[in-house]
């Protein structure tokens, strides 16, 4: 490994203290402090194999998170781990081993059904299902599912609204 190599690798491992990174964030930071990109690059792959940076662990991470936070979607999931510089395939890998686990339906029912009590009843009903379905394609639900969940939570609505 060259000097410069090096230099990236020092960089990177010092990021790594604070928290996971994937290996695009980890060459696109080194090369912001001054390391160079093909060395970088090298580093993160050195990095790579020695189990040290894994995109795939960082991703299922991710994803375990936002889900227990709050379900989402496959769309809303898939975007943030490619912000995160995770490649798109793998992304999408990820995203459909972690919600073939999990009722996609039910997710979007418990999302709208905690939305459900931050709204007026004055506000009227086609608010409300207008509010609960963007929020719902937000969290990253399909229309059909998000469409389908706004309308289980409205009919539990009655006629207050």
């Amino acid at each position: 490994m060259n000097e410069e190599s090096e230099r990236a690798r020092r960089v990177m491992l010092k990021m790594l203290e604070r928290r996971a990174y994937s290996r695009r964030e980890l060459v696109d930071r080194a090369v912001r402090k001054s390391c160079e990109r093909g060395a970088s690059e090298d580093a993160a792959e050195e990095l790579a194999r020695a189990g040290i940076v894994n995109d795939r662990a960082l991703g299922e991470s991710v994803v375990r998170v936002e889900l227990g936070r709050l379900p989402a979607g496959r769309a809303l999931l898939e975007m943030k781990l490619v912000k995160r510089g995770i490649d798109r395939s793998l992304a999408s890998e990820i995203v459909r081993e972690a919600l073939a686990e999990r009722q996609t339906d039910e997710d979007a029912d418990e999302v709208a059904k905690r939305h459900m009590k931050s709204f007026s009843p004055t506000l009227g009903r086609e608010a409300i299902r207008r509010r609960l379905y963007g929020k719902l394609a937000r969290r990253g639900f399909s229309p059909e599912v998000a469409r389908a969940a706004a309308e289980r939570a409205m009919r539990g609505l009655g006629d207050e609204a």
